[in-house]
C-alpha cells in the first residue's frame, strides 16, 4: 500500500471485526451481498482458484464460501492484523502479506481475483496488477470508492469533524484539568490552579457540544460523543479513577482521534475519478479484457451512488 496511512489501517484491523469501507450489517451489506452473489453464482464463480486481493478481514471471501464457490482461496493484504483476523473465521484460506501493487504470484495464476474497497488504497497500479495474475480465460472484479460518492462524502465529513475536535484541544485541556483535579485531591495543587485549569477546559467542552449540535451524535462513528460521554462521567466521579486510568484513557483516545482521521482521509485519497477508470479499462483492454463498462452501485438510505463495480472476462 502506498498511502501513508497504513499504520492507522493495520491499528484499526487489530482491534476490529468489521470491514475497512463499511459495517457489517449496514445499509451497504445488502448491496454488496447482491453484487458477489450474483458474480459466485455466475459460470465466473465456478473457477478452480479465487484470489481476495487487500482482503481485510474477508468480507469478499465470506460471500464466496456462503455462495458455495469450491475454489482454492488466497487471501492479500497489507496488514498483517487483518489476515489473522481472517484466519479465525476462515481458516482454509491461504493468506500472504502482500502490497496489492506488487503482488507475489506468477501472471495468470489465478481463475477469479476479486476486490472489495482495496485495490484503490495502493494506487492505479494495483488495479492492473491484479488483472496481470487473472489467468486467460478467467475474471476480475473489483468494487472501489467512487469519487465524491456517498461513501466518499461521508469519510470526508467524519474527517472534518474529527479535524474540528483536534482544533478545540479538547483532550490535551482535559489532561491538564485531570491532573490539577487529582492533584488537588491529593492535597498537593492549590485550589486556584485546580479552577484556572477548569476554566480553560470548560470552553473546549462547550466546543464539543457545538460539534455534536452540528453534525449529530452519530458524526465520526460516534466517536465524539463517545468523547463527550467519557469525559462527564469521569469528571463527575474522579475520585471513583485512578489517575493513571484517566491518563491511560486520554493517551488512547488521542492516539485514536488521530489514527481515524487518518483511515479517513486515506479513503478520500483513493478513491477512483471516473476519467482515471477510463484510461484503466483502457489499459485492461490491451491485457486481452473486454470492454463492459463499469456500472455504480448505490447505497445507503438515499440510494445514491457510492462505488464503482467492475467485472470483466479475459481473453481464453
Amino acid at each position: 500500500m502506498s498511502d501513508k496511512h497504513t499504520g492507522d489501517w493495520d491499528a484499526y484491523w487489530r482491534g476490529t471485526h468489521e470491514n475497512a469501507a463499511h459495517r457489517e450489517g449496514g445499509p451497504q451489506e445488502e448491496v454488496l451481498a447482491q453484487f458477489w452473489g450474483e458474480l459466485f453464482s455466475s459460470p465466473a464463480g465456478k473457477a478452480a482458484s479465487m484470489l481476495d486481493v487487500a482482503c481485510g478481514n474477508g468480507a469478499v471471501t465470506g460471500h464466496a464460501i456462503t455462495g458455495g464457490v469450491a475454489a482454492e482461496l488466497y487471501c492479500a493484504d497489507y496488514s498483517h492484523s487483518a489476515l489473522l483476523e481472517l484466519r479465525k473465521r476462515y481458516s482454509n484460506a491461504k493468506c500472504a502479506v502482500a502490497d496489492a501493487a506488487r503482488l507475489p504470484w506468477r501472471d495468470g495464476q489465478f481463475g477469479l481475483v476479486v476486490s472489495q474497497f482495496g485495490l484503490e488504497y495502493a494506487g492505479s497500479e494495483a488495479l492492473l496488477e491484479a488483472a496481470r495474475v487473472v489467468a486467460p480465460g478467467g475474471c476480475l472484479a473489483a468494487v472501489m470508492h467512487l469519487y465524491e460518492g456517498g461513501i466518499y462524502r461521508e469519510c470526508d465529513k467524519n474527517r472534518r469533524v474529527v479535524e474540528e475536535v483536534a482544533d478545540i484541544q479538547l483532550l490535551a485541556l482535559a489532561r491538564a484539568a485531570f491532573a490539577n483535579g487529582f492533584g488537588l485531591n491529593r492535597g498537593d495543587t492549590a485550589v486556584e490552579t485546580f479552577k484556572a485549569s477548569e476554566r480553560a477546559f470548560t470552553p473546549a467542552v462547550r466546543g464539543l457540544e457545538g460539534i455534536l449540535q452540528r453534525y449529530g451524535s452519530s458524526a465520526a462513528d460516534g466517536l465524539p460523543k463517545q468523547l463527550y460521554s467519557d469525559i462527564a462521567s469521569m469528571y463527575k466521579r474522579m475520585s471513583s479513577f485512578e489517575e493513571s486510568e484517566v491518563m491511560g484513557w486520554i493517551d488512547g483516545m488521542e492516539k485514536e482521534l488521530e489514527a481515524y482521521s487518518g483511515r479517513m482521509q486515506s479513503m478520500v485519497n483513493a478513491a477512483v475519478k471516473e476519467s482515471e477508470l477510463e484510461q484503466l479499462v483502457a489499459q485492461l483492454k490491451k491485457m486481452g479484457f473486454d470492454e463492459t463498462p463499469p456500472q455504480t452501485l448505490r447505497m445507503g438510505r438515499m440510494s445514491e451512488p457510492a462505488a464503482w463495480a467492475l467485472v470483466l472476462q479475459r481473453a481464453a
